[in-house]
């Protein structure tokens, strides 16, 4: 009895019968469910160190249910995506047989599909199972066959479907991702920009010839006829030599002449048709010629035409104011690009897009020719030789009531003002390569002597200046007043980074506009007072004397003015 081993349940000697059970010895009536305390036979689990019938095991650990039938799930079982089946309730739900092994979640998430039953990728028609994949457009792919067409690197982002070329072509829809895609829309708008150019182009060749907005040089005065018209034969007939003109002024006697003078002092040459206009101006307006181009609605800037405005009128169809035009017309060409001289941009070189909002309307200037600086200098033999230095002036427009006025301010770093100075720091260029401009710095230099002349009280002579026929333009009354508006366009596309749908990028297709006024402003700054220098140079040849100019009266006396 000493020897009898021990119950588990109630630690006392076993010497009948008993039960072995989880490597444990019971008396019979010992070997019983520590909860409902009923004998236990068959299955039982053990509960910490007590045996429970299966029945208040399952009590207080409740079995996980099948996720197809809801019955408790004993034995093997099958658990994914945190649900639990019955092996034989694992079934797919396309051809009904067990699923053993790998398997697919189909779209709606109602149940699965076997390996045989699984979708394929659209693209490389393999099987989705297992893997990471994407859907597009209604297709599903794997992950890494999603490619874009162009650089073939997988898209992991933003993308762009790629339309068809050919309706009735059957293939695999293609897409882009975004980089390639902002290039390929990038290449598309050069392309609509290059054709919009080329019928730009076309159709300013249609308008130089229609309006004559490109310079004649033929239209020049003739300087030998204009010296005959006045009556200077004796200068004339040097001039029709070769040899230039050049205005001489004697300060004791108050006398304006005119000598010829060698190509080698060309910068006292002086145009005297130019040189009779002024003055004809200056007399009836009391103020320096003048041009202005300005859009025909002062409210529309981007209307269909611009006018030609001079001051005083008549000149228009006149060579003087032919001159005005079409100098102004060559700085807005520069201005927009279509005139390329070398160190000088248009307002459109570096300006990019970044940071730009699309602009609701043009952004309008406005630049004209103003005379910076002007002089004469007095050589010993009377020769008076003008200096001019002009330059361009911008400024920003913004609408008022009436129109379209100049801002209060205008940023130096504006396209427009950057284009000016340029213009201005390299106007001696432009002076060489453009020969309009050369005829405005002529134009400019007969202005600083008339009004130099007439400062110092010189007389007019009224008759000559009335009958003298100031040179025009062929078209006589037919001239043109109104051009077609100066506008230029440009075309940019950008892509953002706004999130806006599920391909996650966004296009936009900014337009820059810009629309130019202008004109030319040759008043002498400093209230018409002209700065004089004499030197002890000597200019004329002195086998030749100056002659009367009959544009003035002889004075047999001169008091300084």
């Amino acid at each position: 009895r000493a020897r009898a081993p021990r119950c588990a349940g109630c630690s006392l000697a076993i010497t009948g019968k008993y039960v072995s059970a989880e490597n444990q010895t019971f008396h019979k009536e010992c070997f019983v469910c520590a909860s409902c305390r009923r004998p236990l036979s068959g299955q039982h689990s053990r509960d910490g160190d007590n045996l429970s019938c299966q029945a208040c095991y399952e009590r207080a650990h409740p079995l996980e249910r099948c996720a197809k039938c809801g019955s408790a799930v004993r034995g093997q079982a099958m658990r994914t995506r945190g649900q639990t089946f019955h092996a034989e309730c694992f079934t797919c739900c396309s051809c009904r047989r067990e699923i053993d092994g790998p398997h697919f979640r189909t779209d709606d998430g109602a149940g699965y599909l076997c390996v045989g039953c699984q979708p394929r990728c659209s693209m490389c028609n393999e099987t989705l199972g297992g893997k990471s994949f994407v859907r597009v457009d209604g297709a599903t792919l794997h992950k890494e066959c999603f490619r874009c067409c162009d650089c073939s690197d997988c898209i992991d982002g933003g993308f762009f479907e790629v339309p068809k070329t050919n309706p009735f072509q059957n293939r695999k829809e293609r897409h882009r991702c975004g980089a390639c895609h902002t290039r390929s829309l990038q290449q598309r708008e050069d392309v609509v920009e290059a054709r919009a150019v080329a019928a730009e182009d076309w159709k300013k060749q249609s308008d130089a010839a229609k309006y004559k907005l490109a310079w004649r040089p033929e239209i020049m005065p003739c300087p030998n006829q204009a010296l005959r018209d006045l009556g200077v034969v004796d200068v004339s007939a040097h001039a029709s030599k070769g040899e230039l003109v050049c205005i001489t002024f004697d300060e004791a006697s108050g006398r304006v002449g005119c000598a010829p003078v060698s190509a080698a002092h060309a910068e006292a040459a002086v145009s005297l048709p130019y040189l009779a206009c002024v003055l004809r101006v200056l007399r009836e307006s009391r103020r320096e010629p003048q041009f202005s181009l300005d859009p025909k609605d002062p409210h529309d800037l981007s209307g269909p035409f611009l006018l030609k405005r001079f001051y005083p009128e008549w000149l228009g169809g006149t060579v003087v104011g032919e001159v005005l035009f079409q100098a102004d017309y060559a700085l807005k060409q520069l201005c927009f690009g279509d005139l390329r001289l070398p160190g000088i941009p248009s307002v459109f070189d570096g300006e990019s897009s970044g940071g730009r909002s699309p602009r609701s309307e043009p952004a309008a200037a406005r630049q004209w020719f103003t005379m910076r600086r002007v002089g004469i200098t007095v050589t010993a033999d009377g020769a008076l030789v003008p200096h001019v230095e002009l330059g361009v002036e911008a400024r920003r427009l913004t609408h008022g009531p009436n129109g379209y006025i100049d801002a209060p301010f205008t940023d130096p770093n504006d396209p427009t003002a950057r284009q000016a100075a340029a213009v201005t720091a390299r106007f001696p260029e432009v002076v060489a390569q453009l020969p309009v401009a050369a005829q405005l710095m002529q134009l400019a230099r007969a202005t600083v002597l008339a009004v130099y002349l007439l400062g110092r009280g010189c007389k007019l002579n009224d008759s000559l200046l009335d009958r003298y026929r100031i040179p025009g333009v062929p078209e006589g009354s037919e001239y043109s007043i109104q051009i077609p508006t100066l506008v230029k366009d440009r075309n940019q596309s950008i892509v953002g980074s706004k999130a806006v749908d599920a391909k996650g990028l966004e296009i936009n297709v900014h337009r820059h506009s810009r629309s130019m006024r202008g004109g030319v402003d040759l008043a002498v700054p400093g209230d018409r007072k002209v700065p004089t220098r004499a030197v002890t140079a000597r200019l004329l040849d002195p086998r030749t004397r100056p002659v009367p100019l009959p544009l003035f009266l002889p004075a047999p006396s001169h008091s300084a003015a």
